[in-house]
């Protein structure tokens, strides 16, 4: 479809998580609905490598650097002014506080474009990430719409001035033609790993909000009874340190495998005999889908819009930190099924990354049409 429309997503990154990866996947699925799209990543000074950036151009999609030293960066802000000036018909979409923040001074100026903000999920474990969230929230009332991955977020928006009319659920989706359950699993043998091992693993961020420590702890229990059991988990954060140690005070480090960040989870997931997400907190976590797509069965927190995802599916919710209920549920997995079609075809019906695209361009267009009209 020949494009009409061109947008600016405003990104800072700390990483290659679970939004990032959302958008990257946005960007070209956009551009079959005729929606053109520019990357502008702000640059993480805690950061050596730009990888949102980098792993961006490698997918072909267009991508700027902004200049970012950190907090209050005037720099920062003339830079993205100047962008959107050059852009004067682009929309402009910010995902994260920082970038709602700059994107904000930066239409300060002459340049005034709307802006759609999208709120992957809040993490506020510490002062500072409450006060960010602050932040956020008082900044996306002056927005034209304001995105959510899961409906539980809506009331805090409401709650902190939010019209609901600006408020949309876009819920996340993945490219189902990558995630299959006929991908070639990764070698069990290249990690260590016995073939008839019953294998559960995770993809995710290690930290808090994750619950990391709490997956590790319950598979521990598991593994004092049942000597197959075997736990990988893929991803990086800032627990990893404390993730290694709690596996060798509970004696179970000779059976956890943390991969790291992986490029092939679709090989990672086939590997799975169950995939488990004992999240404290989510909006729409992008790793349930894959499992799904994967035909992975799946064990996950009860969380976020993680229900609604599986409501009527033969898939096991736990409680949010229970461990008890988490070590139940990962014992009874031993002697589940090794796929689970109905969990991919969910996905192929509400959960494709087309279906995200089709739902964003259809709002860029809408708040396209009341500008025109305004302007007329």
């Amino acid at each position: 479809m020949p494009a009409d429309l061109q947008v600016l997503h405003v990104f800072s990154s700390a990483g290659l998580y679970g939004a990032e990866q959302a958008v990257l996947g946005l960007i070209p699925a956009l551009r079959e609905c005729g929606v053109d799209s520019i990357l502008l990543c702000l640059d993480n000074p805690h950061l050596s490598e730009q990888m949102l950036h980098q792993h961006a151009l490698k997918l072909g999609i267009p991508s700027e650097r902004i200049p970012c030293a950190g907090r209050f960066d005037r720099v920062t802000t003339r830079t993205l002014r100047n962008v959107l000036a050059a852009h004067p018909e682009a929309l402009v979409h910010v995902h994260g506080y920082k970038s709602a923040f700059y994107a904000s001074r930066a239409r300060a100026g002459r340049s005034r474009p709307p802006i759609v903000a999208t709120s992957h999920g809040w993490v506020t474990t510490t002062r500072r990430l409450r006060l960010y969230r602050w932040l956020e929230l008082r900044l996306l009332r002056q927005f034209q719409a304001v995105c959510i991955v899961s409906e539980a977020m809506r009331a805090p928006l409401i709650k902190a001035g939010i019209d609901n009319e600006r408020i949309h659920l876009i819920e996340n989706g993945i490219d189902t033609t990558r995630f299959l359950p006929d991908a070639t699993p990764l070698s069990r043998a290249e990690f260590g790993i016995p073939a008839d091992a019953f294998l559960y693993g995770s993809v995710m961020r290690l930290s808090t909000e994750k619950n990391p420590i709490g997956l590790v702890e319950a598979f521990a229990q598991i593994a004092q009874h049942a000597p197959r059991a075997w736990l990988v988990i893929a991803g990086e954060g800032p627990l990893r340190g404390s993730l290694e140690k709690r596996a060798r005070e509970l004696d179970v480090a000779e059976r956890v495998r943390l991969l790291g960040v992986r490029a092939d989870p679709e090989h990672l997931y086939t590997m799975l005999d169950c995939f488990v997400l004992p999240s404290l907190t989510e909006g729409l976590p992008l790793s349930l889908l894959e499992a799904m797509a994967a035909a992975r069965p799946v064990i996950c927190s009860e969380v976020g819009q993680i229900a609604t995802v599986l409501d009527g599916l033969p898939a096991t919710l736990v409680a949010a930190g229970n461990t008890a209920a988490l070590v139940s549920a990962m014992q009874g997995a031993l002697n589940d099924t090794p796929s689970v079609p109905a969990l991919r075809q969910r996905v192929e019906a509400r959960y494709s990354v087309a279906r995200m695209a089709h739902d964003y361009a259809a709002l860029y267009r809408e708040i396209r049409s009341r500008r025109d009209h305004i302007a007329a």
